[in-house]
């Protein structure tokens, strides 16, 4: 498939250079506001190059060219079913926070490419169509241990899960491109997958997590050995080096087995009695913060009906 790809891109290549048909102006620029949108729309194969001023950024300068002819040969192979857009800002939601960087969603599903050192081309190109290939399931309660099999030999497979609060903007978003080229550089070889820790609390319980306390945490699961990411280094390149090699420097745990009945109906009386206490925290900090309000009042109108008695006495 991949030899297929090469050779048509080697075709396609040979008649624009003959033709002299890149033109660096080619490629429309985009705003942040529009590309929220159609990402939410979850409905368009996007390939966005992030770049800022050349001045500041001359990687982004040399790198731009090699964007462009990519982009030809995409329009060519995929009939323009892939839009591409420049962007001259930072796009932190989807963890771009310098430059050059090029990010490709896939409807809503996020990747980032991973090789700064080969902006080749070709090689951009094969990444986007393995990242076409390569589904990022969101695991749930239910689906949970029935596609991973964790706690049962894991038959299924390797997984490499990414557990994170999607309420917060700060955890989830920020690493999912990341997370989805980890995905496509082992493809057909792992399983990666991402996790909502904020709507499904029996799975949080189970390996250890606080849902109100959580951010994100990676798990690895092996067969039924269970290992912890712990560096912070998300990239892409350092998770596939994990799940690879990496979890071997470590000792191995075993995978908690999924919570009983009992144990989960446990687990929802605990998580309604916090929300109480919270409930029960703000209302008892808001009756505290009106008292201290209130005897400040006081003690001002106090004060100054002593002042006015005492300039009286002083008049009369």
């Amino acid at each position: 498939m991949i030899g297929t790809i090469a050779c048509i891109l080697f075709v396609i290549h040979y008649c624009l250079r003959v033709n002299g048909e890149f033109d660096p102006n080619a490629v429309p620029h985009t705003t942040k506001a529009q590309l929220l949108k159609s990402i939410a729309a979850g409905d368009e194969e996007i390939l966005v190059y992030f770049y800022t001023s050349f001045d500041q950024c001359p990687e982004c300068k040399e790198k731009m060219p090699s964007f462009h002819e990519a982009v030809e040969y995409l329009d060519k192979l995929e009939d323009g079913n892939v839009k591409s857009y420049k962007l001259a800002v930072k796009f932190p939601e989807y963890g771009v926070n310098n430059f050059p960087q090029l990010l490709l969603f896939i409807g809503n599903t996020p990747f980032k490419y991973d090789k700064p050192d080969d902006y080749g081309p070709d090689s951009i190109v094969d990444w986007i169509e393995e990242a076409k290939q390569t589904p990022i399931p969101e695991l749930t309660e239910e689906t949970f241990e029935h596609l991973t099999q964790s706690s049962t030999g894991a038959t299924t497979g390797d997984w490499l899960v990414m557990f994170a609060d999607g309420r917060r903007p700060d955890c989830m978003k920020p690493n999912l491109p990341d997370i989805g080229t980890a995905a496509v550089r082992l493809r057909r070889r792992k399983n990666v997958a991402i996790f909502d820790t904020s709507s499904n609390s029996s799975t949080v319980y189970r390996f250890g997590m606080n849902p109100d306390g959580h951010c994100v945490k990676i798990l690895f699961f092996h067969r039924t050995d269970l290992y912890h990411y712990k560096s912070e280094n998300l990239s892409s390149t350092s998770l596939v080096n994990f799940m690879l090699d990496g979890y071997t420097k470590q000792e191995p745990l075993t995978v908690p087995p999924p919570l009983d009945k009992s144990s989960e109906k446990l687990e929802g009386m605990i998580d309604q009695l916090h929300s109480l206490f919270k409930d029960h925290a703000s209302t008892s900090e808001l009756a505290f913060m009106s008292g201290v309000a209130c005897g400040l009042v006081f003690v001002v109108c106090a004060v100054i009906f002593i002042l006015k008695r005492y300039q009286k006495r002083k008049l009369l």
